[in-house]
């Protein structure tokens, strides 16, 4: 059971964000790319957190630049591996699949990106809505699909979303404008993504926190999915 207060970390990493949660045991939701797991190591040890504490690693989704670095965190720790069971074919392949452009952007980026990471066998495959108290915080999933058709948020007790991919702040990956709200550069299902962003929103979140920028204000994500039609 998680009695514990939590304390909600993000770790900035150069082109994606990470989130560490600190309740009664400590867990790490996504893992960047290959190359990130250094700085996560050491961003840990800051905030007084060693590999060998955490309960969990868990993915929002099984793309290049949010479990990359799961096959080397997972030498160092006996958390389990956790992601919904529709992503776990792609890590377990180290492959994002395809990836369907969702705007102008997202078109010109894809010959450019790097689709493959070190596979993983995930220890725990996601069914369900399910509470992270036993994983010892204060914190459950929920099914946001869309991006990828095995997307997960995670919303605290405290009222604070992370939704992955579901979102992105600003332009440029977050570099630009990290605060204002708009779609990532790629989705399987763009009414899907409208549809889970309406679902986060109706938790009445105090913030939400996307893989790439933010954060952002529900206020500034309700006003823009509205302006999107939905």
């Amino acid at each position: 059971m998680a009695n514990r207060s939590l304390l909600l970390i993000p770790i900035a990493l150069p082109i994606s964000n990470v989130f560490l949660l600190k309740g009664d045991r400590p867990i790490l939701i996504d893992t960047g790319q290959p190359r990130d797991a250094d700085a996560i190591t050491n961003a840990l040890r800051i905030h007084g957190v060693a590999l060998a504490d955490l309960s969990l690693l868990l993915h929002t989704h099984a793309h290049w630049d949010h479990c990359g670095s799961t096959k080397t965190l997972r030498e160092s720790t006996s958390a389990a591996v956790a992601v919904h069971h529709v992503d776990a074919a792609m890590m377990r392949r180290g492959d994002n699949g395809v990836l369907k452009p969702a705007n102008l952007a997202g078109r010109l980026l894809q010959p450019f990106l790097d689709h493959r990471f070190p596979a993983v066998d995930p220890d725990l495959l996601i069914r369900e809505e399910i509470s992270l108290a036993p994983f010892g915080v204060a914190a459950r999933v929920l099914f946001t699909p869309g991006h990828t058709d095995g997307s997960i948020s995670v919303l605290t007790d405290e009222g604070d979303a992370i939704v992955g991919d579901l979102l992105m702040g600003g332009f440029l990956g977050g570099k630009l404008f990290p605060r204002r709200p708009g779609l990532h550069y790629f989705a399987n299902e763009l009414d899907v993504v409208r549809a889970s962003i309406r679902k986060v929103l109706d938790m009445s979140p105090r913030r939400i926190l996307p893989g790439h920028g933010g954060p952002l204000e529900p206020d500034d994500v309700d006003r823009w999915l509205r302006r999107c039609g939905r």
